[in-house]
């Protein structure tokens, strides 16, 4: 089990910037050793996001509370008969993120809808781990939270040389899909491609942002926004079915 406490700050960024960027951010960072060895330098991040029927957690975020959360089954890069999975609960406060996640059998992930009882991973998980398993189905159970959008993404990860908890990442080719089942995880048919010319650049801390990063930031004129990729996959949609004629 996991559990961050961390600032996160969000920015677009035109695609014409990345190389320069990348060089930048590895002058005192390296490859998180999740894609360092990858020919791409890049893994993928596949997410089905849960809210309730009416979006509350949607509605949250569009309506600018400052205390939220959202839950989110995740996976990486391609399915196996062994795959796993996260189970994460991340609550919002400001720029203050808090996140908990416990890790199960990706293949036990459809029973969370259907109210049987999901194991853990390790045969001797620690206490944290279970009490967020627990929160997690609790919060499913009590909102009806049902599966509202799949988020896929390719991420390319640095951590610092100095301070390993300082995190950036570039996160490409954003893409999603609505009302998922749980085992189209690793659905790629149908997706709908965002941002075609901008990709996410986060910058994960705790403290203050170091010196060396402020400044790369002005020196790319970049601004912190407000980016959600659930909400923005289900507004792909919405634009599309409005376009249409029809709904979501």
């Amino acid at each position: 089990m996991e559990l961050f406490d961390r600032k996160e700050y969000k920015y677009y960024v035109d695609y014409r910037h990345l190389e320069s960027l990348r060089r930048r951010f590895l002058t005192n960072m390296e490859y998180d050793p999740f894609c360092r060895d990858l020919e791409s330098k890049c893994y993928t991040v596949r997410s089905i996001y849960l809210d309730t029927r009416n979006l509350l957690f949607y509605y949250e975020k569009k309506n600018g509370i400052k205390i939220r959360k959202k839950l989110r089954i995740r996976t990486y890069n391609e399915g196996s008969h062994d795959s796993t999975a996260f189970l994460e609960i991340k609550r919002k406060n400001q720029q203050r993120v808090f996140k908990e996640r416990s890790k199960i059998w990706l293949a036990e992930a459809p029973n969370l809808l259907n109210g049987a009882r999901l194991e853990l991973v390790e045969d001797q998980p620690e206490y944290r781990e279970k009490l967020a398993l627990d929160r997690f189905i609790y919060l499913t159970k009590r909102l009806k939270l049902e599966p509202q959008s799949l988020i896929a993404y390719e991420r390319e990860a640095f951590v610092g040389l100095d301070d390993p908890t300082l995190r950036v990442t570039f996160d490409l080719n954003v893409r999603s899909y609505l009302q998922p089942d749980p085992t189209e995880i690793f659905r790629e048919d149908d997706l709908k491609h965002m941002e075609s010319s901008r990709f996410i650049l986060e910058i994960k801390f705790t403290g203050r942002m170091p010196f060396w990063v402020r400044c790369i930031i002005r020196d790319f004129k970049l601004r912190i926004q407000s980016i959600s990729k659930y909400c923005n996959g289900l507004d792909a949609w919405r634009i599309k079915e409005a376009a249409l004629g029809t709904s979501v």
